[in-house]
């Protein structure tokens, strides 16, 4: 099965550029940067020549990073995506290799990588349960108490909130966008994306994901450190509250009325 890399970017050519290095040196069937549209194409353009082996697809405008990620599927390409943004840092050799084996059979899943913070810790929020006003209450209010059999009950007990990594793969509602992979068909039956979301867009195609009957699933096996270049700048907490009630009106509301 092939094994496909996709990196969104947008205004981080130095983050770019430091992972195609590490990525060129693994063995994949095909490496592509979706730019959406940076602000500096003339220095995009020298990392471009500097990486012959890879397709860059250069927006005409920017988009946002989910609809951004739909790019991908332009290339008609069969197999296996993995989309890891540019400012991670791989830590795992031979990924294409583990992505088959986790895909062997046609298993459909949403796989997430343990992504690290630059000291080491695995990332808060990396991976968990849907978000939904009552149940993110909930479970505020039992990590703070170190309610540790509420969170087992609830099933929330989740490795990153004690420092820890995921020691065996794990079903969870969603994954962080930031260094994930799945069957471009899968990618394909739902539509990639929901291009209105700014932010919170993994958590939505997670959700119409597991509509479709794909498991999302997070491992251990694939280890990134994300180096946290913020492209967003001031529009990103205004984008966090419009996003998460896009989210609420679409997959809760309505439901929670019925």
């Amino acid at each position: 099965m092939q094994v496909h890399v996709a990196i969104p970017h947008y205004n981080a050519p130095r983050a770019l550029r430091n992972l195609l290095v590490q990525l060129t040196e693994q063995e994949f069937d095909s490496i592509t940067v979706l730019d959406d549209h940076s602000t500096d194409q003339q220095v995009l353009q020298d990392v471009a020549r500097e990486f012959p082996a890879v397709n860059f697809i250069f927006g005409e405008k920017n988009i946002g990073a989910g609809a951004n990620r739909n790019r991908f599927l332009d290339l008609h390409k069969t197999g296996i995506v993995w989309f890891i943004d540019c400012d991670m840092r791989v830590e795992t050799e031979n990924v294409a290799d583990i992505l088959r084996q986790k895909f062997a059979g046609e298993n459909h899943i949403m796989l997430g990588s343990t992504i690290l913070y630059a000291n080491g810790q695995p990332m808060a929020w990396n991976y968990g349960h849907e978000m939904h006003p009552q149940h993110d209450w909930q479970f505020t209010r039992a990590t703070q108490a170190d309610d540790r059999q509420m969170l087992q009950q609830q099933g929330w007990d989740y490795p990153w909130i004690w420092g820890e990594r995921v020691a065996t793969d794990r079903q969870v509602d969603w994954v962080a966008e930031g260094s994930f992979a799945l069957l471009i068909d899968d990618f394909i039956q739902v539509g990639g994306y929901d291009a209105v979301f700014r932010y919170h867009e993994g958590q939505d195609l997670a959700h119409r994901l597991r509509e479709a009957g794909v498991k999302i699933m997070v491992t251990g096996d694939i280890v990134c450190t994300h180096l946290d270049i913020d492209v967003r700048g001031k529009a990103r907490h205004r984008e966090i509250e419009q996003s998460a009630k896009l989210f609420y009106r679409k997959h809760h509301i309505k439901t929670d009325q019925d």
